[in-house]
């Protein structure tokens, strides 16, 4: 999953008759009820922050630093995300000041939405999520080319049609859409068993070693995910 302007872009990934599996996207203008439709879901994977500073500057969180050693040279993916008591501005200029950048401020919506939403409980299946340790998974290296480019555009296809054709996965919906869209699920579906303790596998980044406290959570990478 993803936010966007419009809310949440979901891809799911799932059992089909005959031992297939289906693939097919939606969006949806809140988070809750996705997680509400799909009580049984293996993973979900957010490409938002989960588990945040409290307070202070914007600064990385272990995982942040786990996963930008992960990805060598395409580590300006990874940005630094807000603190908790950053989700409460209501201008750019304030956080400027404490080290947040504009990209992570526009995103402070959906942050917050999800911080608001999550519980201990949920975390055991939603995690951060991050699209370049997904391809990281599923190609065993960084992509170099930035998704972009037609060069960059064109390996991360082929990394989703080689790993989606592997689970005999069959895309729903608008033609190739929704296999575009499949980044963080194709690699959370092949590697969902290998997450653990600040270690990213599968894709999935978590960590849990936030400074909140007991009792509700914050953010996920490709898949990444930080817990508290």
């Amino acid at each position: 999953m993803d936010g966007c302007r419009a809310g949440w872009l979901a891809v799911r990934l799932a059992a089909a008759a005959g031992g297939r599996l289906t693939l097919d996207y939606a969006l949806h203008p809140r988070f809750a009820p996705i997680l509400e439709q799909h009580p049984d879901a293996e993973a979900i994977a957010v490409d938002m922050p989960i588990g945040l500073h409290e307070s202070g500057r914007a600064r990385m969180r272990p995982c942040d630093h786990i996963a930008r050693q992960r990805l060598g040279k395409r580590a300006c993916c990874v940005f630094i995300p807000p603190t908790r008591a950053m989700l409460c501005a209501e201008s750019y200029a304030p956080l400027r000041a404490l080290g947040l950048s504009v990209q992570a401020y526009h995103l402070i919506p959906r942050i917050r939405e999800l911080d608001a939403l999550l519980t201990p409980d949920l975390q055991t299946r939603v995690w951060e999520s991050h699209p370049e340790l997904s391809f990281l998974a599923m190609t065993g290296a960084p992509i170099a080319s930035q998704k972009r480019t037609a060069e960059g555009q064109a390996v991360r296809m082929d990394a989703l049609r080689r790993v989606l054709g592997a689970l005999g996965a069959v895309a729903t919906g608008v033609g190739g859409g929704a296999e575009a869209a499949a980044g963080c699920h194709a690699s959370v579906r092949a590697g969902v068993a290998g997450a653990h303790d600040g270690a990213t596998a599968g894709g999935v980044r978590r960590d849990r070693s936030s400074d909140r406290g007991a009792g509700r959570i914050g953010r996920g990478i490709g898949a990444k995910s930080c817990r508290t």
